[in-house]
């Protein structure tokens, strides 16, 4: 494996040499605006400004914003180990072209959401640190849920990993041959060398399942329709979620969007019926069945609700099952083949039994 360790404060010239030799024509990066967080698409590396690589806020996924990307300019995204995931779902989709981006995953400690964020952004900072999140926790604002039981923190997806070392370095690591060329080309100090993570992982995962056993379960259908009804079917969960790709959505379909006239039909067909139609239990039941296999568990969906819908206790945890099921890692590489599109033979009998 091919490893540059170079100063935290070498970053943002690495990043200025991958638009400098054209290695990406364009890169899209979190900075700071204000008391928010954004991501910013460069062109030109003299206008980069200081990027924010490592902070701990999670707004709109990069890989939704990169949603469609399938030109020939090619882009170099830097983001969290969920969204480089999201976009590689994405790319064997056929959403992203794959020779038209370089995937770069940083490290991530867990993030806060965009409100809780916009109101300590001073106590939060840049970068996350065990007693920011021990102090803010006394006073009420907790880490994104999803971030909680997330065990996939650390930057080993996509073709370059940014790992951090300590406070003042990192470790630049290639993770594809796309990754190491990209490394290559300007001309970085590399080693070859095995990076061995398996505390820091083992050590993650165990923290995320203790929070995920402490999260109550939905048990039954009648605690689902309980917990979906101050759902208002504005569907931004399904517009946030970076995975959910359908051009033409059924629920912008008149069979899944009841309105004017038909209504009347069904009325007179039923003799009663309530208005707006109660389809939350199926939008989200369907929207579950077409993201199961592919949810990064990015809590993105949680983030957009208005009406403040636990959507962590159904999205991730169900498709944490399904996946488990087909033993697919969704974001581990490009290559595995998707679930439901590869058939096989022995597949599933263990379940069927």
């Amino acid at each position: 494996m091919k490893v540059a360790e170079i100063g935290v404060n070498e970053l943002e010239g690495f990043l200025k040499e991958l638009l400098a030799k054209n290695v990406v024509d364009c890169l899209m990066l979190p900075f700071r605006v204000g008391k928010t967080v954004t991501y910013m698409l460069i062109r030109d590396p003299e206008k980069m400004g200081s990027p924010v690589l490592f902070v701990p806020v999670f707004g709109i996924s990069a890989a939704n914003i990169a949603k469609g990307w399938t030109i020939e300019q090619k882009m170099g995204i830097v983001a969290k180990p969920c969204e480089i995931r999201a976009a590689i779902e994405l790319i064997k989709l056929e959403q992203i072209s794959p020779e038209s981006v370089l995937l770069i995953s940083v490290d991530c400690a867990g993030a806060y959401n965009l409100k809780d964020y916009a109101e300590h952004t001073d106590e939060i900072g840049d970068v996350l640190d065990a007693s920011k999140v021990d102090d803010l926790r006394k006073k009420g604002v907790e880490l994104r849920t999803a971030c909680q039981i997330c065990d996939k923190r650390l930057a080993e997806y996509g073709d370059i990993g940014i790992a951090r070392v300590d406070s003042d370095k990192v470790q630049i690591v290639a993770l594809s041959q796309k990754g190491e060329d990209a490394i290559s080309a300007i001309e970085l100090a590399v080693e070859d060398k095995d990076v061995s993570r398996e505390g820091e992982r083992a050590k993650i995962a165990e923290e995320a399942k203790k929070r995920e056993s402490e999260i109550a379960r939905i048990s039954s259908v009648e605690e689902l329709d309980d917990v979906l009804a101050s759902c208002i079917l504005c569907k931004n969960c399904r517009d946030m979620c970076p995975v959910c790709y359908c051009k033409v959505c059924f629920f912008e379909q008149p069979l899944g969007d009841v309105k004017g006239g038909d209504l009347l039909n069904l009325a007179e067909l039923r003799g009663v019926l309530r208005v707006p139609s109660p389809v939350q239990m199926f939008y989200h039941l369907t929207r579950l069945y077409h993201v199961c296999t592919t949810c990064v568990g990015c809590g993105a969906c949680e983030d957009a609700c208005p009406s403040e819908i636990p959507l962590t206790k159904i999205y991730p945890m169900v498709a944490a099952k399904v996946q488990e099921m087909f033993d697919y890692e969704p974001g581990k590489s490009v290559e595995e083949p998707l679930p439901l599109t590869t058939y096989k033979e022995e597949e599933y009998e263990e379940y069927l039994r």
